[in-house]
Protein backbone atom coordinates (compact mmCIF):
# COMPACT_ATOMS: atom_id res chain seq x y z
CA UNK A 1 0.00 0.00 0.00
CA UNK A 2 1.00 3.61 -0.68
CA UNK A 3 0.90 6.42 2.39
CA UNK A 4 -2.25 8.28 2.14
CA UNK A 5 -0.03 11.36 1.45
CA UNK A 6 2.39 9.55 -1.25
CA UNK A 7 -1.27 8.60 -3.19
CA UNK A 8 -2.30 12.06 -2.60
CA UNK A 9 0.80 13.62 -4.15
CA UNK A 10 1.04 11.40 -7.24
CA UNK A 11 -2.98 11.62 -7.68
CA UNK A 12 -2.38 15.30 -8.41
CA UNK A 13 1.19 14.03 -10.53
CA UNK A 14 -1.69 11.94 -12.11
CA UNK A 15 -4.12 14.85 -13.84
CA UNK A 16 -1.42 16.82 -14.31
CA UNK A 17 1.26 14.98 -16.59
CA UNK A 18 -1.98 13.86 -18.45
CA UNK A 19 -2.88 16.97 -19.10
CA UNK A 20 0.69 18.74 -19.86
CA UNK A 21 1.42 15.39 -22.33
CA UNK A 22 -1.93 15.73 -24.63
CA UNK A 23 0.40 18.37 -26.86
CA UNK A 24 3.74 16.44 -26.27
CA UNK A 25 3.07 12.84 -27.61
CA UNK A 26 5.96 10.03 -26.86
CA UNK A 27 5.14 8.73 -30.30
CA UNK A 28 6.39 11.98 -31.67
CA UNK A 29 9.55 11.79 -29.84
CA UNK A 30 12.69 11.13 -32.12
CA UNK A 31 13.96 8.06 -32.82
CA UNK A 32 17.93 6.59 -33.04
CA UNK A 33 16.32 4.12 -35.97
CA UNK A 34 15.30 6.21 -38.31
CA UNK A 35 16.96 5.53 -42.05
CA UNK A 36 17.98 7.66 -44.77
CA UNK A 37 15.89 8.25 -47.54
CA UNK A 38 13.76 5.34 -46.42
CA UNK A 39 10.86 4.28 -43.92
CA UNK A 40 12.59 2.06 -42.25
CA UNK A 41 10.65 2.81 -38.88
CA UNK A 42 8.24 0.79 -40.41
CA UNK A 43 10.70 -2.06 -41.49
CA UNK A 44 13.08 -4.53 -39.38
CA UNK A 45 15.43 -7.28 -40.79
CA UNK A 46 14.54 -10.29 -41.54
CA UNK A 47 15.37 -12.93 -39.87
CA UNK A 48 15.41 -17.36 -40.38
CA UNK A 49 11.61 -18.72 -39.84
CA UNK A 50 9.50 -14.90 -40.20
CA UNK A 51 6.93 -14.92 -42.71
CA UNK A 52 8.66 -14.43 -46.33
CA UNK A 53 5.38 -13.12 -47.56
CA UNK A 54 5.96 -9.77 -44.94
CA UNK A 55 9.21 -9.51 -46.72
CA UNK A 56 9.54 -5.90 -48.67
CA UNK A 57 11.23 -6.35 -51.80
CA UNK A 58 11.67 -3.09 -53.22
CA UNK A 59 13.34 -1.76 -49.48
CA UNK A 60 15.62 -4.90 -49.49
CA UNK A 61 16.78 -4.14 -53.06
CA UNK A 62 18.35 -0.75 -52.17
CA UNK A 63 19.13 -2.15 -48.72
CA UNK A 64 21.12 -5.21 -49.95
CA UNK A 65 19.41 -6.63 -46.91
CA UNK A 66 15.77 -8.99 -46.45
CA UNK A 67 14.09 -6.19 -44.76
CA UNK A 68 9.92 -7.31 -43.57
CA UNK A 69 7.26 -4.79 -43.07
CA UNK A 70 6.25 -4.84 -39.62
CA UNK A 71 3.06 -5.71 -38.23
CA UNK A 72 0.96 -2.84 -36.62
CA UNK A 73 0.95 -3.98 -33.11
CA UNK A 74 5.06 -4.36 -32.92
CA UNK A 75 4.97 -0.21 -34.05
CA UNK A 76 2.97 0.54 -30.68
CA UNK A 77 5.58 3.10 -28.38
CA UNK A 78 6.99 1.37 -25.43
CA UNK A 79 7.80 3.48 -22.40
CA UNK A 80 10.39 2.01 -20.01
CA UNK A 81 11.94 2.64 -16.82
CA UNK A 82 15.40 1.05 -15.09
CA UNK A 83 15.06 2.21 -11.72
CA UNK A 84 17.86 2.24 -9.84
CA UNK A 85 17.00 0.82 -6.39
CA UNK A 86 20.22 1.20 -4.56
CA UNK A 87 21.10 2.54 -1.10
CA UNK A 88 22.50 5.49 -2.31
CA UNK A 89 19.46 6.43 -3.48
CA UNK A 90 18.04 6.58 -0.38
CA UNK A 91 20.22 10.07 1.06
CA UNK A 92 18.94 12.85 0.93
CA UNK A 93 19.13 16.30 2.66
CA UNK A 94 16.02 17.72 1.30
CA UNK A 95 12.32 16.47 2.08
CA UNK A 96 12.44 14.19 -0.48
CA UNK A 97 14.80 11.57 -1.07
CA UNK A 98 16.06 10.25 -4.12
CA UNK A 99 14.25 7.33 -4.25
CA UNK A 100 11.18 9.04 -3.66
CA UNK A 101 12.05 11.83 -6.46
CA UNK A 102 12.26 8.96 -8.33
CA UNK A 103 9.02 7.71 -7.83
CA UNK A 104 7.30 10.93 -8.34
CA UNK A 105 9.24 11.02 -11.65
CA UNK A 106 8.10 7.46 -12.47
CA UNK A 107 4.97 8.31 -11.80
CA UNK A 108 4.95 11.31 -14.37
CA UNK A 109 6.68 9.20 -16.82
CA UNK A 110 3.79 6.49 -16.46
CA UNK A 111 0.78 8.43 -17.05
CA UNK A 112 2.22 10.24 -20.01
CA UNK A 113 2.48 6.74 -21.10
CA UNK A 114 -0.94 5.95 -20.48
CA UNK A 115 -2.72 9.04 -21.95
CA UNK A 116 -0.88 8.66 -25.08
CA UNK A 117 -1.77 4.93 -25.06
CA UNK A 118 1.82 3.63 -24.80
CA UNK A 119 2.67 0.26 -22.94
CA UNK A 120 4.46 0.96 -19.97
CA UNK A 121 7.00 -1.29 -18.04
CA UNK A 122 10.23 -1.42 -15.52
CA UNK A 123 12.96 -2.83 -14.02
CA UNK A 124 14.40 -2.26 -10.74
CA UNK A 125 17.91 -3.04 -9.90
CA UNK A 126 21.21 -2.68 -7.63
CA UNK A 127 23.96 -4.90 -7.75
CA UNK A 128 20.99 -7.15 -9.39
CA UNK A 129 17.50 -7.26 -10.91
CA UNK A 130 15.35 -6.68 -7.99
CA UNK A 131 12.05 -6.41 -10.04
CA UNK A 132 10.56 -6.94 -13.59
CA UNK A 133 6.94 -5.78 -14.79
CA UNK A 134 6.52 -6.13 -18.76
CA UNK A 135 5.51 -3.14 -20.39
CA UNK A 136 1.18 -3.33 -20.83
CA UNK A 137 -1.25 -0.59 -21.19
CA UNK A 138 -3.79 0.66 -18.62
CA UNK A 139 -4.18 3.40 -15.62
CA UNK A 140 -4.57 0.18 -12.95
CA UNK A 141 -1.42 -1.54 -14.41
CA UNK A 142 0.80 2.04 -14.05
CA UNK A 143 -0.95 2.75 -10.63
CA UNK A 144 0.35 -1.01 -9.30
CA UNK A 145 3.63 -0.39 -10.66
CA UNK A 146 4.22 2.38 -8.80
CA UNK A 147 2.90 0.48 -5.66
CA UNK A 148 5.29 -2.00 -6.24
CA UNK A 149 8.34 -0.04 -6.74
CA UNK A 150 7.30 2.43 -3.25
CA UNK A 151 6.88 -1.02 -1.50
CA UNK A 152 10.38 -2.80 -2.65
CA UNK A 153 12.61 -4.10 -0.17
CA UNK A 154 16.17 -4.48 -2.17
CA UNK A 155 17.98 -7.27 -1.30
CA UNK A 156 21.73 -5.23 -2.03
CA UNK A 157 23.02 -2.13 -1.39
CA UNK A 158 25.24 -1.57 -4.53
CA UNK A 159 25.06 -0.55 -8.00
CA UNK A 160 25.77 -2.66 -11.24
CA UNK A 161 24.60 -1.48 -14.46
CA UNK A 162 26.45 -4.48 -16.10
CA UNK A 163 23.51 -6.66 -14.85
CA UNK A 164 20.71 -4.29 -15.37
CA UNK A 165 22.02 -3.48 -19.27
CA UNK A 166 22.52 -7.30 -20.33
CA UNK A 167 19.05 -7.58 -18.73
CA UNK A 168 17.46 -4.58 -20.60
CA UNK A 169 18.96 -5.85 -24.27
CA UNK A 170 17.31 -9.62 -23.42
CA UNK A 171 14.17 -8.35 -22.36
CA UNK A 172 13.07 -5.20 -24.70
CA UNK A 173 13.37 -6.61 -28.77
CA UNK A 174 11.31 -3.98 -30.01
CA UNK A 175 12.59 -0.74 -30.04
CA UNK A 176 11.43 1.73 -26.77
CA UNK A 177 11.52 4.79 -25.29
CA UNK A 178 13.90 3.61 -21.64
CA UNK A 179 14.40 6.11 -19.45
CA UNK A 180 17.26 5.19 -16.84
CA UNK A 181 16.41 6.85 -13.51
CA UNK A 182 19.59 6.57 -11.10
CA UNK A 183 22.12 8.68 -9.42
CA UNK A 184 24.86 7.28 -11.19
CA UNK A 185 26.37 6.47 -8.19
CA UNK A 186 28.58 2.98 -8.37
CA UNK A 187 31.38 1.38 -6.72
CA UNK A 188 34.69 2.22 -8.61
CA UNK A 189 35.87 -0.83 -8.20
CA UNK A 190 33.20 -1.44 -10.85
CA UNK A 191 33.23 -1.11 -14.24
CA UNK A 192 32.09 1.91 -15.57
CA UNK A 193 29.58 2.84 -18.12
CA UNK A 194 32.22 4.22 -20.33
CA UNK A 195 33.83 0.53 -20.77
CA UNK A 196 30.38 -1.33 -21.11
CA UNK A 197 29.56 -1.96 -24.68
CA UNK A 198 26.07 -2.78 -24.08
CA UNK A 199 25.05 0.71 -23.56
CA UNK A 200 26.13 1.60 -26.88
CA UNK A 201 24.54 -1.58 -28.03
CA UNK A 202 21.54 -0.31 -26.27
CA UNK A 203 21.48 2.85 -27.49
CA UNK A 204 21.47 2.12 -31.22
CA UNK A 205 18.07 0.09 -30.67
CA UNK A 206 16.38 2.09 -28.34
CA UNK A 207 15.48 5.63 -27.91
CA UNK A 208 17.29 6.06 -24.13
CA UNK A 209 16.84 8.65 -21.80
CA UNK A 210 19.16 9.31 -18.68
CA UNK A 211 17.56 11.12 -16.03
CA UNK A 212 19.94 11.79 -13.51
CA UNK A 213 19.31 12.63 -9.57
CA UNK A 214 21.09 14.43 -7.22
CA UNK A 215 21.43 15.81 -3.70
CA UNK A 216 22.02 19.53 -2.76
CA UNK A 217 24.88 18.22 -0.09
CA UNK A 218 26.40 16.26 -3.28
CA UNK A 219 26.88 19.13 -5.22
CA UNK A 220 28.04 21.51 -2.91
CA UNK A 221 29.62 21.09 0.73
CA UNK A 222 28.08 23.18 3.51
CA UNK A 223 29.32 26.52 4.79
CA UNK A 224 31.86 26.83 7.81
CA UNK A 225 34.88 25.04 9.31
CA UNK A 226 35.37 21.84 10.65
CA UNK A 227 35.11 18.11 10.09
CA UNK A 228 33.02 16.26 8.02
CA UNK A 229 32.90 12.84 7.79
CA UNK A 230 31.37 10.92 4.74
CA UNK A 231 30.40 7.32 4.33
CA UNK A 232 29.06 5.53 1.23
CA UNK A 233 25.61 4.06 1.54
CA UNK A 234 26.77 1.33 -0.73
CA UNK A 235 30.48 0.43 0.07
CA UNK A 236 30.60 1.48 3.79
CA UNK A 237 33.57 2.66 2.81
CA UNK A 238 34.43 6.47 5.51
CA UNK A 239 36.35 9.94 4.49
CA UNK A 240 37.15 12.51 7.31
CA UNK A 241 36.86 16.15 5.38
CA UNK A 242 38.76 19.09 6.59
CA UNK A 243 36.63 22.06 5.32
CA UNK A 244 37.43 25.28 4.09
CA UNK A 245 37.09 27.44 0.96
CA UNK A 246 39.63 25.89 -0.70
CA UNK A 247 37.75 22.08 -0.03
CA UNK A 248 34.71 23.58 -1.38
CA UNK A 249 36.00 24.59 -4.49
CA UNK A 250 38.24 21.82 -5.24
CA UNK A 251 34.97 19.88 -4.56
CA UNK A 252 32.63 21.83 -6.61
CA UNK A 253 34.86 21.54 -9.78
CA UNK A 254 35.19 17.55 -9.25
CA UNK A 255 31.53 17.81 -8.95
CA UNK A 256 30.92 19.93 -12.68
CA UNK A 257 34.30 17.32 -14.15
CA UNK A 258 31.58 14.76 -13.41
CA UNK A 259 28.66 15.95 -14.78
CA UNK A 260 30.93 16.59 -17.84
CA UNK A 261 32.08 13.14 -18.05
CA UNK A 262 28.37 11.86 -17.93
CA UNK A 263 27.53 14.03 -20.70
CA UNK A 264 30.36 13.12 -22.47
CA UNK A 265 29.27 9.60 -22.50
CA UNK A 266 25.82 9.99 -23.02
CA UNK A 267 26.45 12.81 -25.90
CA UNK A 268 27.93 10.86 -28.91
CA UNK A 269 25.53 7.78 -28.10
CA UNK A 270 22.70 10.22 -28.68
CA UNK A 271 20.99 10.09 -25.59
CA UNK A 272 20.20 13.65 -24.07
CA UNK A 273 20.50 13.43 -19.92
CA UNK A 274 18.51 15.01 -17.30
CA UNK A 275 20.19 16.56 -13.97
CA UNK A 276 16.98 16.76 -11.62
CA UNK A 277 18.41 17.95 -7.64
CA UNK A 278 15.64 16.25 -5.41
CA UNK A 279 14.55 19.59 -3.38
CA UNK A 280 14.36 21.39 -7.02
CA UNK A 281 10.36 20.91 -8.91
CA UNK A 282 10.70 18.08 -11.51
CA UNK A 283 7.64 18.45 -13.64
CA UNK A 284 8.45 21.46 -15.48
CA UNK A 285 12.08 20.37 -16.80
CA UNK A 286 10.80 16.67 -18.22
CA UNK A 287 7.95 18.62 -20.04
CA UNK A 288 10.65 20.65 -21.33
CA UNK A 289 12.69 17.78 -21.97
CA UNK A 290 9.49 15.90 -24.12
CA UNK A 291 9.26 19.22 -25.78
CA UNK A 292 12.71 19.37 -26.93
CA UNK A 293 12.52 15.84 -28.29
CA UNK A 294 9.58 16.25 -30.16
CA UNK A 295 9.91 15.54 -33.66
CA UNK A 296 10.80 18.40 -36.23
Amino acid sequence: MLAPEIEEELREVEIVASRRIRSMRFGESRSPLKGTGYDLEAHSKYTIGEDLRRVDWNVSARMQDLYIKRQFEEKEVTVFLAVDVSRSMNFSTAHYSKRLRVLQVAATLGFSAVSDNCNFGFMAFSDQIEAFERPRMGRAHVWGAIEQLYNLQPKSRGTDWGKALVFLRSRLRRMAMIFLLSDFIADPELDSLTDMPDLKVLARKHDVVPIIFGDQLENNLPSGHGLLRFRSPESGQEMVLNLSSAKRRHYAALVEERRSELRDLFYPLGMECLFLEVREPFLDPLMLLFERRRKV
